[in-house]
C-alpha cells in the first residue's frame, strides 16, 4: 500500500470528525456564528483603518495650511522691513553686492574719465614720509569719490586716521584699508576690473614683473587676490607680464601700451599672435596698439607721456626738439599715430601738452594725473616755470570745461620715480564698495552703513 505524501498546509492534517445529523446541525450553527463574528470584526477593522487615514490626511492638511499662513505673515513683515531699509537714507549698499545697470563700456577695461566707485591711493611707508601729499589729495578731491589709503597693517591704518584728523580733514576724506604690499605703486600691480556679464564683474590679474627682482615684490603680485576677496569679485589670472601704468584704455575696446609690453612678453616665449589672443580673450578688447616709450625713462610707461580724457580724446606730451630731439621726435610720432586711430565716436583727437623738464635724471610729467568724478589732479613742481604749468593746466581746462582742475605738488614723489597716477587705482562705478568700507579705518558700524 502506497503512503500519501504530506504537503504543507494540506487538509489531510485535520482530524476526522463524525457526521451524524444532530452534529451537522450544531456544526452549521456554530460555523454560521463564527463566520458572522469574523465578518463583523473585519468590517470594524476596515472602518477604523479608513477613519485613521482620513484623520491623518485632515491633520496633515491642517498643519500645512497653518504653516503657510504663519510663514506668509512673518515673511511679509521681513520683506516690508527690508523694503523700508532700502528706502532709508542711511542705507548705502545691500547685504550682497549688486551691480549697477550695465553699459556697453563696462565690458572693456575701465576708462578713468568715467564715473568711479572709489580710488585707492598707495601709502605704505610714504604716508609717514610725506603726509602732506595725502592730505592735499584728500582735500582736493573733497569726497567727490571715496578715497582709500592702502597700508600694510592696522597700526599704519590707525596712524593714517590720525594724520587725516591732524590735517583738519573729516575722517571720511580718506579712509584706510589694510592690503599688504611691498610698494605704494598700486597702479602697476593691481588687477583690471571689468564686467564678465550683466550680473557679475571680474578682476583680471596679470603677472607683475618689476624692474628689480620679482622675489622682492611678491606681496605686490598677490595683493590683487586679497582685494578681490574684499570686493567680492572673482579673479581671472592671465599669464601676461603687465604693469598698469603702461596700459591706457579708452573704455571702448581700444587699449594703448608701450612697446615694452610686447618686448617683455616675447621674451617669455609667447608669440605675437598668442599675446593678441590673450588680450582679446581676457580683457574683451578688440584692438591693442603699441606706442614708443620715452627714451631713457626707466619705467617705459605710457602714463609718463599720455592720457585719455574721452573715447576719442588723447593728451600727449610735447618736448622742445632743442632740448631733447630724440624724445621730441618720438612724441610727435606717437601723436601722429594715435590721431590715425578710429573709435565708435570717430577718430581720436590728439591734444599736445608741454612736458616739464627733467629733475636731474628723474622724469616728470603732466599726464600722470588722477581723474576723480569731475576733478582732475595734475602734478605740479615747485621749480618749473609757472608759465609752463599754466599752459599745462589750460590744456585740461579747455578739454574738460565742466571739470575742476587742481594742482598737487609732487616734488617728493619725483625722487621716488613716480607721480600721481602711479600711486592711484580707480574702481569703476559698477563695483560695490561695501566690503571695503566695512574693513576700512576708522571703523564703521553696520548701522552707519
Amino acid at each position: 500500500m502506497k503512503k500519501r505524501k504530506k504537503t504543507p498546509f494540506s487538509n489531510s492534517s485535520k482530524p476526522s470528525i463524525p457526521n451524524p445529523a444532530s452534529s451537522v446541525v450544531c456544526s452549521d450553527i456554530a460555523t454560521e456564528h463564527a463566520d458572522s463574528g469574523l465578518s463583523q470584526a473585519a468590517k470594524e477593522r476596515k472602518r477604523n483603518e479608513r477613519i485613521g487615514r482620513y484623520a491623518f490626511s485632515f491633520f496633515s492638511i491642517l498643519i500645512f495650511v497653518i504653516g503657510s499662513l504663519c510663514g506668509a505673515y512673518f515673511l511679509s513683515d521681513a520683506f516690508d522691513g527690508s523694503s523700508r531699509q532700502y528706502e532709508s537714507e542711511e542705507f548705502i549698499a545691500p547685504a550682497r553686492p549688486v551691480l549697477a545697470s550695465s553699459e556697453p563700456e563696462d565690458f572693456y577695461p575701465a576708462s578713468e574719465f568715467r564715473k568711479q566707485s572709489a580710488i585707492f591711493i598707495g601709502c605704505q611707508k610714504n604716508l609717514f614720509l610725506d603726509p602732506q601729499l595725502y592730505g592735499d589729495i584728500a582735500k582736493a578731491i573733497d569726497r567727490k569719490v571715496p578715497l582709500f589709503g592702502v597700508v600694510n597693517t592696522e597700526v599704519e591704518a590707525q596712524a593714517g586716521v590720525k594724520i587725516i584728523k591732524d590735517l583738519g580733514l573729516p575722517p571720511d576724506a580718506m579712509r584706510f584699508i589694510v592690503l599688504p604690499s611691498n610698494s605704494m605703486w598700486i597702479r602697476d600691480y593691481a588687477p583690471l576690473v571689468l564686467r564678465f556679464d550683466n550680473d557679475r564683474a571680474v578682476m583680471v590679474d596679470a603677472k607683475y614683473n618689476s624692474r628689480t627682482m620679482r622675489e622682492q615684490r611678491k606681496e605686490d603680485d598677490f595683493m590683487g587676490l586679497e582685494l578681490a576677496r574684499l570686493l567680492g569679485l572673482s579673479v581671472r589670472s592671465v599669464p601676461l607680464l603687465l604693469e598698469g601704468g603702461n596700459l591706457i584704455s579708452n573704455g571702448d575696446g581700444l587699449l594703448l601700451t608701450s612697446s615694452k609690453t610686447l618686448t617683455v612678453n616675447l621674451k617669455a616665449e609667447f608669440t605675437q599672435k598668442q599675446l593678441m589672443s590673450m588680450f582679446f580673450d581676457y580683457f574683451g578688447i578688440h584692438t591693442v596698439y603699441t606706442v614708443k616709450a620715452l627714451a631713457g625713462e626707466p619705467n617705459g610707461h605710457t602714463d609718463m607721456f599720455m592720457t585719455m580724457l574721452d573715447k576719442n580724446l588723447a593728451v600727449i606730451g610735447e618736448i622742445d626738439p632743442s632740448v631733447d630731439p630724440e624724445n621730441s621726435a618720438r612724441m610727435n610720432e606717437n601723436a601722429e599715430f594715435v590721431a590715425s586711430l578710429n573709435t565708435s565716436s570717430g577718430p581720436i583727437k590728439v591734444v599736445r601738452i608741454p612736458m616739464p623738464p627733467k629733475w636731474g635724471q628723474d622724469w616728470r610729467s603732466y599726464t600722470n594725473v588722477i581723474l576723480a568724478n569731475g576733478i582732475l589732479l595734475m602734478p605740479s613742481f615747485s621749480d618749473v616755470d609757472p608759465a609752463i604749468e599754466d599752459r599745462a593746466e589750460q590744456v585740461y581746462r579747455t578739454a574738460l570745461p565742466d571739470w575742476e582742475i587742481k594742482r598737487i605738488n609732487c616734488d617728493k614723489l619725483v625722487k621716488l620715480h613716480g607721480q600721481l597716477h602711479c600711486i592711484s587705482y580707480n574702481i569703476p562705478h559698477f563695483v560695490s564698495m561695501e566690503g571695503i568700507i566695512k574693513e576700512s579705518y576708522p571703523r564703521i558700524s553696520d548701522a552707519e552703513l
